[in-house]
């Protein structure tokens, strides 16, 4: 099917004169997570991850990803001829030095302008100019292979109340309107889905696993336009935005309508989110910064730390009640993978303002822990025993919060050596992350290493970063704060401010073996002020029991199970009063004092 799929491709590409085809992960929006229409790079490579690049040429098809990948590219293409090239570094564009160097002088590169952001198009020129090297913008090459391609997601729109949201969009916009004004600017244009979810506080399904709707945002000093198909909204909320001076536009009128609305003005825009068949399309000067509506939202409100919070009590019952089911199930029988996954699904339905997973829950046994986004199958998923390690990593999206959460748990038997001075080498390096004390405005690049320390003193590592921002009923990966080992990403780069949502993940994988991973959702907050400025450090928010038996306690310092004990203390006292006498015994067997 892949082969075919490449094939007409390529037949494609011969009567355009192409010679390399280029195709990412992503849609109009950047996004990380897309709407099945934009999966183009899985339907012509057979790799569902959500990062990669695909290039074809004549003979070749190139699957670019990074490490995190590596195990789920070698299985879902071992039938097909798509090859992994590893990528040393995450996002990195090392596919452009590549293709710039098998290509001839003159030759050709077909690519969509719509999937490609402004930043990456100039990138890319800055090779392909060194060898006269066409760009040939081809939008609608996939029409006639894939003819069965999804619609453009047009779903329902619901408004997000204050009471989530904790403020208004007429507040955020009077935001927007006074940078626009110091700007001396004409509009402010936003195409990254999360920020335009926020920005008007309107929530959809366009995207699996995340409340997001397509459109663009063009935000005027006295009126805006939202290009986002008209009956997808209800009168009210039709009405509210009129009230706002904020004007609905179908989605696909934004190319015949931006010309002339963008003539001669000055524009603010992000260009590391406006896809570049947009920027052509504009009139009007461009003056690129990191977007606003980015920066205001990763600084929580109180409403929103207060709503995670409420979240964080919804799943830590639910999890406790899922790993209650798992324990005593499995001494009855085994379980699939995909089936143990549905049970924790179906725990968390179960809570008030539930609306749906925040990513496919990564439950991994034995070996299959190690495939970092894996995802088990609805047929012939592994089944689980009540012997050996399992790896639980799961979110939800409740209309107040999103969560995400990772815990290790040993099913039964003797843990190896090996497995307990991994696992609590990955213990240690959380709990250094978080107790962490850190200037405000310290980077992630700066402080990942804390969590990798006490690894590398044991020649242990894992292969990606270290935790990620995180929404507010919006995306589980929220850009950009978060903890990398290079400067070459956003997460490695950003300044952490308080009241930020952040996760902490260290993990340990060895191919075939075993994976591990503890993850709790974290609140940034000032911890001290002093003539050196202001301090930060971390609050966990998650509540879930950490799976002692994988723990070797000589390898523990005092503040290590000081720390541990805390953690369990704080765990019962917040989700005692939610359970029953049955539950609640487990769950303090589980969270035992340590010395």
């Amino acid at each position: 099917m892949i082969t075919e799929r490449i094939g007409n491709l390529r037949a494609y590409m011969h009567s355009k004169r192409i010679h390399a085809f280029i195709i990412p992960s992503t849609d109009p929006h950047q996004s990380e997570y897309v709407a099945d229409h934009w999966k183009l790079r899985a339907y012509f490579s057979g790799f569902t991850g959500s990062a990669g690049i695909l290039v074809v040429t004549k003979d070749i098809a190139a699957l670019w990803t990074d490490s995190r990948y590596f195990l789920q590219v070698e299985e879902e293409c071992k039938n097909n001829e798509v090859t992994l090239y590893k990528q040393s570094i995450p996002h990195a564009p090392e596919h452009i030095e590549w293709i710039c160097n098998i290509l001839d002088e003159h030759s050709s590169i077909g690519l969509d302008y719509r999937q490609f952001s402004k930043a990456q198009i100039d990138y890319i020129q800055g090779f392909t100019r060194l060898k006269n090297i066409e760009l040939q913008n081809l939008p609608h090459f996939a029409k006639e292979i894939w003819t069965n391609r999804p619609d453009v997601p047009n779903h329902s729109i619901t408004i997000h109340p204050i009471e989530f949201s904790g403020e208004s969009t007429a507040s955020k916009l009077k935001k927007v309107k006074e940078k626009i004004k110091n700007q001396q600017a004409d509009f402010y244009f936003f195409s990254s889905l999360d920020e335009i979810a926020w920005l008007f506080n309107m929530r959809s399904k366009d995207v699996d696993f995340t409340p997001l709707v397509t459109a663009y945002a063009l935000v005027g000093k006295k009126t805006s336009i939202l290009f986002c198909d008209k009956h997808r909204f209800s009168a009210s909320a039709i009405s509210m935005f009129q009230e706002l001076n904020i004007s609905i536009h179908d989605y696909d009128s934004i190319a015949a309508m931006l010309p002339s609305l963008t003539q001669n003005k000055i524009i603010i825009t992000d260009a590391s989110s406006l896809n570049y068949a947009t920027f052509e399309a504009v009139r009007g000067t461009f003056v690129f910064e990191n977007s606003l509506a980015k920066e205001l939202k990763a600084i929580k409100n109180t409403i929103e730390v207060e709503g995670v919070k409420k979240c964080m009590l919804k799943d830590g019952v639910a999890l406790t009640k899922f790993f209650i089911w798992l324990e005593k199930e499995l001494e009855k029988r085994a379980i699939s993978e995909y089936e143990i996954g549905k049970k924790l699904e179906g725990f968390r339905q179960q809570r008030e303002h539930y609306i749906g997973e925040s990513f496919a829950a990564i439950v991994g046994y034995k070996g299959n822990g190690a495939i970092i986004h894996y995802t088990a199958p609805k047929e012939d998923s592994t089944m689980v025993s009540n012997e050996g390690i399992l790896l639980v990593d799961s979110g939800a999206q409740y209309k107040d919060g999103t969560t995400d959460i990772t815990r290790t748990v040993w099913l039964g038997g003797t843990p190896s050596e090996e497995l307990k001075r991994a696992y609590t080498s990955v213990l240690k390096g959380y709990i250094e992350l978080e107790q962490l004390q850190f200037p405000e405005g310290t980077a992630g690049v700066q402080i990942d290493a804390f969590a990798r320390a006490y690894l590398w003193k044991n020649g242990l590592d894992y292969p990606h970063g270290t935790g990620h921002g995180i929404g507010s009923f919006g995306m589980v990966h929220e850009p950009d704060q978060g903890f990398a080992t290079t400067a070459t990403t956003k997460r490695g780069t950003t300044p952490h401010l308080a009241n930020q949502l952040t996760t902490i993940e260290p993990g340990c994988y060895v191919a075939k073996e075993f994976g591990i991973r503890i993850e709790n959702v974290v609140l940034s907050r000032i911890i001290n002020k002093t003539k050196f400025g202001v301090f930060l450090s971390f609050e966990p928010l998650t509540l879930c029991y950490i799976d002692t038996n994988l723990i070797d306690f000589e390898l523990l310092t005092k503040n290590d199970i000081n720390w541990l004990n805390n953690y369990h203390k704080h765990v019962i006292e917040l989700l005692g009063p939610l359970l029953n006498k049955e539950e609640l015994k487990w769950l303090k067997n589980k969270c035992k004092m340590t010395h």
